[in-house]
């Protein structure tokens, strides 16, 4: 009898211990469901796109160049020259393997010609260079060993303007003007040629 009644109380415990298990696991096991069922409501958060990878902008491929060397060229103030004058041109110095000239191509211009806008020309140089490039139609080209032009009987009237282009390999050509470097403003003077200007071009 007295083996029975500890069997009844152990009975009694292990039951008692199972319904306190039972509350304790519910509120959890409701928790994790209820974290699972949110979780499966929720939009998948978009993936932040990586930031471009920083570099520096590519540069631009060299091209040969030269500039005007008799008579300088001058924004400021136009060159005065004879009617038959002679203007020079050297190739910049390269940078260490850089382009050099193989050929120039050069145009002289006036303020009559009907071929292109004078004022655009001095206003606007790089204009010039979306009309003619890259075939540049009716300028006269020479190879890299000359480097000067002679003109005859220039219009003493009109205002000129001589740009020289320096070429390169693969169709490469300089790609900027100025009236300061390739570009020559400049007037004609009808004065006779004496031994007193003689060393006027």
């Amino acid at each position: 009898m007295r083996t029975f009644g500890r069997f009844a109380l152990l009975v009694s415990l292990l039951a008692l211990a199972a319904a306190g298990c039972s509350r304790a696991l519910a509120p959890a096991s409701a928790d994790r469901a209820g974290a699972r069922a949110i979780g499966a409501g929720l939009a998948p958060v978009p993936e932040i796109p990586a930031p471009p990878e920083s570099g520096d902008p590519p540069r631009p491929t060299p091209v040969p160049s030269a500039s005007i060397s008799d008579p300088r060229p001058s924004h400021l103030l136009p060159a005065l020259l004879l009617p038959s004058p002679t203007i020079r041109w050297s190739p910049n110095v390269p940078a260490p393997s850089g382009p050099v000239p193989t050929r120039y191509r050069y145009k002289l211009f006036d303020e009559n010609g009907t071929e292109f806008s004078f004022t655009q020309l001095l206003v606007d140089p790089a204009s010039l260079l979306r009309f003619y490039a890259p075939a540049f139609a009716g300028w006269t080209e020479v190879d890299a060993t000359v480097t000067q032009a002679t003109f005859h009987d220039l219009d003493p009237t009109v205002g000129h303007v001589f740009v020289v282009i320096a070429m390169g390999d693969h169709g490469r050509f300089e790609n900027a003007l100025s009236t300061d470097r390739n570009m020559l403003y400049f007037h004609v003077t009808p004065a006779l040629v004496t031994d007193a200007n003689r060393g006027m071009r």
